[in-house]
């Protein structure tokens, strides 16, 4: 038995335990915590140099199991720092090797590190890494080694990958859709999108990708079954909904697909009535003669080959054919608001365990009032800098009541814009006279919910995105994979109308904030309300062994207080 270790594995074997460097973490995770809530005071000491040494320390890891890890904790280290020492030469430097190292080019130039490899092997072998990252449809842009992973097995019978929502599991398929376009394919290409919110959000992606291409190589994109391009000779990119496919297919039984991809393929396996068609289509297309290339995108499961054994026998699979990374370009700062005990605290994922920053001295402190605190500081800070918010609730009426609430609160004044006015005024004339969102709008405030016309919520998502509106309250739609470049998320439910999220769900959920294409990481705010706090307390009641009357009496007082 060999029992020889390689140098890497020497070093970073039991890295994670190493006393030194998670006191470090911990005390540049506090005093972060304290400047986001603007809290003077109380400031841990710790060593920059020391924990700048860790960072790109952990870069570099080569552990056979754990470099992901590795690297997502030096990149939160380097983030962090970079907020506590915005000005710092040093750091930025860092940053640069950190990034570099990882393979995060797109966090390299977010950071604007002048960073260089400092000897001839590393220049050397970041100039091969560069060449071998580049993508061959956008030259002037680098994959980060994860999607260069799943990018080269596309071109496989049927390959499935998951990673991280951050991971930018779409942006894959566009490009390789982009670059076989470009070097002549005449092929169709299907994607399955699991919501008609996202159809024409990545219809608008894929023209923006292919521009004056789409028309000079003779494709056409099309959204619905009945579309007037489908009678034309062209080839086609269809962004379909499995029921419209399935439509399409049906009408059009000589159709071919030559390569099907399906994103979020979570859904075929959820509780969810979408799930039927997504098996019927793919089961349609192998009974083809002709069979499309099948890949299959999801987001943080450990098993995507699970998605393959659609294929049975009908198409080859092996140990190559799946993919499931770990590895996120973005880290994201989880904190619990504790409004039942009046407490802040930040959770650190390294250790698992919470780190109270303050306590909430008023006792009727509401979510709006953290709200107005991030509102209050983006009034200071010039547009390019300010942050933008995401409230998550669990239902429709839950979400307008709370828009309404913080649009009424003290301090919320119209800002005057005009591209809101403008919004504003062709809500109230498309979706109703007296409709809330028409007057909130004005006020950077908006709601983000399924039933609003696709028109609104295009120009609400296109003014999140540039800035005009900072704080949105959103309900489950969220978590189909829209993408607006939120700072700050605020989750005030664990449950998906009534059903409680799966860890899926939630990882789906938080991955909203801390978006590569955006920003380099995100904050996350779980509150803990006195109103669920109650109403559990009751249930604890009713379930006890010995069913309390004293217990119950005093849990059903509190609610009825409420």
């Amino acid at each position: 038995m060999n029992d020889k270790k390689t140098l890497g594995e020497a070093i970073f074997v039991d890295i994670e335990s190493n006393a030194y460097l998670n006191e470090l973490h911990e005390n540049i995770l506090f005093n972060y915590a304290l400047k986001l809530f603007q809290i003077q005071g109380g400031q841990r000491e710790y060593n920059l140099k020391d924990a700048l040494r860790f960072a790109d320390l952990l870069s570099k890891s080569t552990h056979p199991t754990n470099s992901d890890s590795h690297k997502m904790w030096a990149q939160e280290l380097i983030i962090l720092l970079s907020e506590l020492h915005p000005e710092d030469a040093l750091v930025k430097l860092y940053a640069g090797s950190v990034f570099s190292s990882a393979g995060n080019h797109q966090g390299l130039q977010i950071i604007n590190s002048e960073y260089q490899d400092i000897n001839v092997f590393e220049k050397i072998f970041e100039q091969f890494r560069n060449d071998y990252l580049t993508i061959p449809a956008a030259p002037e842009m680098k994959f980060f080694s994860a999607q260069k992973e799943a990018y080269d097995h596309l071109t496989d019978p049927c390959f499935s990958y998951s990673g991280p929502t951050s991971m930018g599991k779409s942006f894959i398929m566009r490009m390789f859709i982009k670059d076989e376009i470009l070097h002549g394919a005449k092929k169709n290409y299907a994607l399955i999108v699991p919501t008609k919110a996202l159809i024409n959000e990545v219809r608008s992606k894929i023209i923006n990708d292919l521009e004056d291409n789409l028309k000079r190589c003779n494709y056409r994109v099309v959204t619905a079954a009945s579309d007037i391009a489908l009678e034309e000779n062209h080839n086609f990119i269809f962004v379909l909904t499995p029921e419209r496919l399935l439509y399409l297919l049906i009408s059009n039984p000589s159709l071919e697909v030559d390569y099907l991809f399906v994103d979020e393929a979570h859904k075929l396996s959820g509780k969810n009535s979408r799930g039927p068609f997504y098996y019927k289509v793919v089961d349609m297309l192998l009974q083809k003669e002709k069979k499309p290339h099948f890949i299959f995108a999801s987001p943080n499961i450990p098993n995507p080959q699970v998605y393959l054994r659609l294929m049975n026998e009908a198409i080859e699979s092996s140990d190559e054919s799946k993919l499931a990374t770990t590895y996120s370009p973005v880290v994201q700062i989880k904190f619990l608001m504790d409004l039942i005990n009046n407490n802040i605290s930040v959770y650190n994922e390294r250790t698992n365990h919470r780190i109270q920053i303050a306590a909430i001295k008023k006792s009727d402190v509401t979510l709006n009032d953290m709200l107005l605190l991030f509102e209050g500081k983006n009034l200071r800070l010039s547009p390019e800098k300010r942050s933008q918010t995401i409230v998550y609730y669990n239902g429709r009426a839950k979400a307008i009541a709370a828009a309404r609430s913080f649009a009424e609160s003290r301090g919320i004044f119209d800002k005057n814009d005009p591209e809101l006015d403008s919004l504003s005024k062709d809500i109230m004339q498309e979706v109703h006279g007296d409709y809330y969102l028409a007057s909130m709008i004005k006020k950077g405030v908006a709601y983000h919910i399924g039933y609003l016309p696709v028109s609104i919520r295009t120009r609400i998502e296109d003014l999140f995105q540039k800035g005009n509106i900072t704080i949105m309250f959103c309900t489950s739609t969220l978590l189909e994979g829209v993408n607006l470049p939120a700072d700050n998320l605020f989750i005030t439910d664990n449950k998906i109308f009534k059903r409680k999220m799966n860890p899926v769900d939630f990882r789906n959920l938080i991955g909203r904030v801390g978006r590569i294409s955006y920003n380099l990481y995100g904050n996350v705010f779980l509150f803990q309300m006195k109103s669920l706090y109650h109403r559990k307390a009751i249930l604890r009641c009713f379930k006890s062994r010995y069913r309390n009357k004293n217990c119950q009496l005093k849990a059903i007082r509190k609610l009825s207080n409420e």
